[in-house]
């Protein structure tokens, strides 16, 4: 490394003299930056060299935003700032100075700046000059008081320099207020602890009674590691008025909104490398190491005596690797192992972090140009690197060992005690709020619920910032802080980790309620309900009264002692289960939808809700049970329906009743195998099934059998022949309206197939097959004679891309602009028609419509969401398609741009979400057909497209292309796709794969007719017009082997 030419001390002479270096190159930071080569200002020196870590790390999808880092530093998404609004910020912010934190205390304020310079993260300027420096932004810095921990494991104050570049000093018109969010990296530092909390408790339930040990390793001043790109780094600058300084930070700032997805880009990688690390099998710990490994204290076991807690089932299958796992919170490593006898699984958690870290980071060199610390924190290994079983992980005590998680004593007594001060004074101001809210967002990593108790807290601060004096606490605020006092408390003496984790329900409960009355039951044993009494009927919305139902079968199962300590309690209705409706308890008010449309406050139910709410979180914190949050669909609920409506029957006569005719409701495994069946087949399925059975009915009927329609008198000859007669009658269209005289094959054989099946739901047997299990000969000779003697199959003709093109030119009205932009964006995806359009009976079919949020854009591999001004520059569509024929979900299939203006598949999409997305009242579910004609949300229909398309085909022409009204439909936009793929020599996988076909099915849109079809065969069949055939070996058979074909006695071949 080179000595820069800028000087890193916070004095005016070395202010003067950087700005004269920068004036050397024109006052072009980027220019002057991109001069210091080999120098720790050149981007990405902290780490080794992208070419010494590409071949390493190049398959891991982080790989390219982490190069882009190091090659060109960090570039903050933001919106350009115009240059009139940026000379009066930068005018107002030397006018305003620091915040009160840093101008209060100078000297402090001068010993962290100056640490920050001598390092390299930052260089000093002359103040009055820095207005000379093109596209300079300037923001306050502030003093934030923290604590860490010392080589001793001691709590210690430490003071932390922040660059509050969320102050506005006209509107939005901070780096933070100007960053475009949505191309940000995703942040998943927030569910760090949880991930690991649902490890352990599967690696306990995989291994009872092994010990699990956890280590930790910080990253030195992480985000300082990381460049800013020149840009970026013009916009990160601050000043020290009383010195006549400017700062320019050249690392990334604590304070910039960006920083943590930026910072990410590199920890989330390096975190996955430690757990490759630990995991390989080939590592031995012993011979390949870091350099700062002596530096790790030993091992520490808790006593003999302390319990094993048990791992308990969950509903996720979270894989466990005995070797460990790791896991990072910006710049916290968390890792953790299995110590299996024999195994040095615990030597490998202790180094694997250190190893990685080691492996992307530039060496420390003994002549570095300026000071310069190693990546990995040293002072914090003495105290927190040593694998133990009890260890603090982000401000919680995790033990091991008796799977508890507890908020130390220190944080418990001091939170709780400013509450009671903020209580006591019912007031409180802003800086103090803020405070408290982010120690319960702390707490709400591990009880997720007491996010739910924050809004009116959230909304409280928000008005508490317009004001200089402290702000009343109205009365429902008061109460979310005492729930969080006894939070706190709870929180104090410990969470088994099961109950935080994604458990398997051991409890279940159903419940219902009508404006009459609630009822539910527990699906193993009883069940309960309560009829409203007259004069408080219709005095709260059904959604009020099932979550209260769902809170009473709780509260009944603690009561009768059906739910104990420990227990995972699933207690659902209709519509939602019952953890769900916390979430609806931080609304102000409950909206009461009237007949005419409007809507309806009503400030009472809102207040029953969040008590009722508050009540419940309560009972399940003391209780120490957990819930389970997924809600599955409710199937003919009679027994709770009936537990809430019949009030007109005793408790005795109602059991009796529920017991005789649904049983299977009342037994927990029927109810649900009875789910799973009914949604096995679609809507359709089942009608069609239902209408093939009562023709059959009709027909057994007719010949004098209808005492006997499952045939249990007749033997399988004989069934066989029925059989066969009742596919007679239904080909001469018997039961069929009088258009119908003579109905194909394939009805037939569907109708036949769905009789058998409903033999076979019965525990019949099916009647259509013979002594070896296939379709017996007759019926299988009878459907070949149907076929034959039937028309041959109309197929609906390729649409082909100038068609589709033509559309695009029709566009005068905003239904012919949405069929337009349809017929685009499903041609390049290959569609079927009710993935994107209305189609008749859409509820019966298995494939569902396309929803706004199963479309994305990408641009660079980050996600554009669909508020993104820019969305049409974005560089891949994908689209997720739910639910498909054969049972194919959550497909997803990607289309980059075609390059063409109007035929693009991004353009087309694009257009059909930001027209979506215009319309009032529209949101992420709803479908891409939809349409605003006259003033009202409609939705483009099958009808609509092939109209639209026989317009497009006769502007075009129909001979031209060889098309006639009436041989198109909608699948001709599928069958065209196929085509062009096909004429456009498209390997036949990927086209399988685009337009989702499971098999060589698609091979039927490919129509040989087209004229392109046969494009260069000729030509190539007399490419080789000579071959030669190579004589047989000559083997003589014997005329008497029976081997030989036709021989009397050989029955497959005479």
């Amino acid at each position: 490394m080179k000595q820069p030419e800028f000087i890193f001390e916070l004095t005016s002479e070395a202010a003067e003299k950087n700005f004269l270096v920068l004036r050397q190159y024109g006052l072009d930071l980027g220019k002057a930056l991109s001069a210091q080569r080999d120098t720790p200002l050149e981007y990405g020196s902290e780490f080794r060299e992208p070419s010494v870590l590409e071949p390493l790390l190049s398959m891991h999808p982080l790989w390219p935003k982490m190069k882009a880092i190091l090659q060109n530093g960090s570039l903050f998404p933001v919106t350009e700032l115009d240059e009139e609004t940026r000379l009066a910020d930068l005018e107002a912010a030397l006018a305003r100075g620091n915040h009160k934190g840093a101008s209060e205390k100078l000297d402090l304020l001068m010993k962290l700046v100056t640490k920050d310079v001598i390092h390299g993260y930052a260089m000093a300027l002359p103040l009055n000059k820095l207005p000379r420096i093109p596209g300079v932004v300037l923001a306050p810095v502030n003093i934030q008081a923290q604590n860490t921990i010392n080589e001793f494991g001691e709590i210690i104050a430490k003071d932390r320099l922040t660059h509050d570049q969320s102050f506005d000093f006209s509107p939005d018109s901070s780096v933070n207020s100007r960053v475009i969010a949505e191309e940000l990296l995703p942040v998943r530092y927030g569910h760090c602890i949880r991930r690991i909390i649902n490890w352990v408790v599967a690696a306990r339930r995989k291994y009872p009674g092994v010990k699990i040990f956890a280590c930790k390793v910080d990253y030195k001043s992480a985000f300082r590691r990381i460049h800013l790109a020149w840009k970026t780094a013009l916009q990160t600058c601050t000043h020290l008025p009383e010195a006549e300084i400017a700062i320019l930070a050249l690392r990334l700032t604590f304070g910039g909104s960006p920083c943590p997805a930026e910072w990410s880009a590199i920890s989330e990688l390096a975190n996955d490398l430690t757990t490759a690390i630990m995991q390989h099998p080939d590592w031995d710990p012993s011979e390949l190491f870091s350099p700062l490994i002596s530096q790790v204290p030993p091992r520490s076991d808790l006593p003999d005596d302390v319990p094993f807690g048990v791992g308990k089932e969950l509903v996720v299958d979270v894989p466990v690797n005995s070797k460990g796992m790791s896991e990072i919170y910006v710049d916290d490593k968390l890792s953790c192992a299995l110590d299996l006898p024999g195994s040095d699984h615990v030597d490998r958690c202790a180094g694997a972090a250190l190893l990685s870290i080691h492996t992307i980071a530039r060496p420390l060199s003994s002549h570095e140009p300026i000071p310069r610390e190693t990546m990995a924190a040293i002072e914090k290994l003495l105290a927190e690197a040593g694998p133990e079983e009890l260890k603090i992980m982000l401000g919680w005590h995790l033990n091991f060992r008796t799977l508890i998680i507890s908020l130390p004593f220190n944080k418990a007594k001091a939170w709780s005690t400013e509450i009671s001060e903020i209580l006591s004074e019912g007031k409180t101001k802003a800086k103090r709020l803020e405070r408290n809210i982010g120690r319960f967002v702390n707490i709400g990593m591990i009880l997720p619920y007491v996010h739910h108790f924050l809004a009116r807290l959230r909304t409280l601060l928000k008005h508490a910032k317009k004001r200089k004096s402290a702000i009343p606490l109205p009365p429902p605020v008061q109460e979310d802080l005492k729930l969080m006092q006894k939070v706190i408390v709870r929180a104090q003496n410990g969470i088994d980790m099961n109950n935080l984790a994604y458990r398997m329900p051991n409890i279940v409960y159903r419940n219902d309620s009508c404006p009459f009355g609630l009822g539910g039951y527990d699906v193993r044993a009883s069940g309960w309900r309560w009829i409203i009494p007259p004069e408080l009927r219709f005095r709260a919305t059904n959604n009020l009264l099932e979550h209260l139902a769902n809170i009473v079968s709780i509260k009944l199962g603690l009561l009768d002692g059906s739910i104990k300590k420990g227990d995972c309690v699933l207690s659902m209705s209709d519509s939602i289960v019952s953890c769900s409706w916390l979430k609806k308890s931080n609304f102000d008010e409950e909206p009461d939808i009237q007949e005419d449309g409007t809507v309806k406050m009503d400030p009472l139910q809102a207040e029953v809700r969040a008590e009722v709410a508050r009540e419940h979180a309560l009972t399940m914190m003391e209780n120490e049970i957990c819930e389970y949050p997924q809600w599955f669909p409710g199937v003919q609920n009679v027994v709770a329906d009936a537990l809430s409506r019949d009030d007109d029957r005793d408790d005795e006569t109602l059991t009796n009743l529920l017991l005789s005719h649904f049983p299977d409701q009342c037994v927990a495994d029927l109810c649900a195998a009875e789910v799973a069946r009914e949604g096995a087949v679609t809507r359709g399925t089942h009608e069609d099934q239902d209408r093939a059975w009562k023709r059959f009915c009709q027909y057994t009927k007719s010949i004098g059998i209808h005492d006997d329609t499952y045939l249990d008198n007749f033997d399988r000859y004989q069934r066989i022949r029925i059989m066969c007669a009742f596919a007679q009658a239904m080909r001469e269209g018997r039961f069929s309206g009088p258009s119908y005289e003579t109905l194909v094959e394939s009805t037939i054989r569907n109708a036949v197939s769905y009789v058998a099946a409903t033999f076979r739901d019965n525990d019949r047997r099916n009647p259509t097959l013979d002594e070896d299990g296939e379709l017996a000969r007759l019926l299988s000779r009878q459907f070949r004679a149907y076929r034959n003697k039937d028309p041959p199959v109309k197929q609906q003709k390729a649409i082909p891309t100038i068609v589709i093109k033509e559309l695009t030119r029709l566009q005068q009205t905003e239904l012919q602009k949405a069929v337009a932009q349809l017929a685009v964006g499903a041609f390049f995806f290959a569609m079927r028609s009710c993935e994107y359009l209305k189609v008749p009976q859409a509820e019966k079919r298995r494939t569902d419509i396309l929803r706004l949020r199963n479309i994305r854009f990408f641009r660079n591999g980050v996600e554009l969401p669909h508020s993104h001004p820019q969305l049409e520059t974005a560089e891949v569509v994908s689209i997720t398609f739910e639910k498909q024929k054969k049972d194919e979900k959550m497909d997803t299939v990607n289309q980059l741009a075609s390059g063409d203006a109007i035929l693009c598949p991004k353009y087309a999409w694009a257009s059909i979400v930001k027209r979506i997305r215009s319309y009032p009242g529209t949101n992420d579910d709803t479908p891409v057909s939809t349409v605003m004609v006259n003033g009202r949300l409609t939705h483009v229909t099958s009808k609509i497209l092939i109209d639209a398309l026989e317009g497009a085909i006769e502007a075009v022409g129909n001979d031209r292309i060889g098309i006639q009204k009436g041989e198109i439909g909608t699948h001709s936009i599928r069958s065209g796709a196929a085509m062009a793929m096909y004429l456009g020599e498209v390997p036949v996988y990927t086209i399988m794969m685009l337009g989702r076909w499971s098999s060589d099915a698609f091979l039927r849109y490919i129509r040989k007719q087209v004229e392109q079809f046969s494009h260069n065969v000729s030509r190539k069949m007399i490419l080789h017009q000579f071959h030669r055939h190579v004589p047989q070996i000559d083997r003589t058979i014997s005329r008497d082997d029976p081997r030989q074909r036709n021989h009397p006695q050989n029955e497959q071949t005479r």
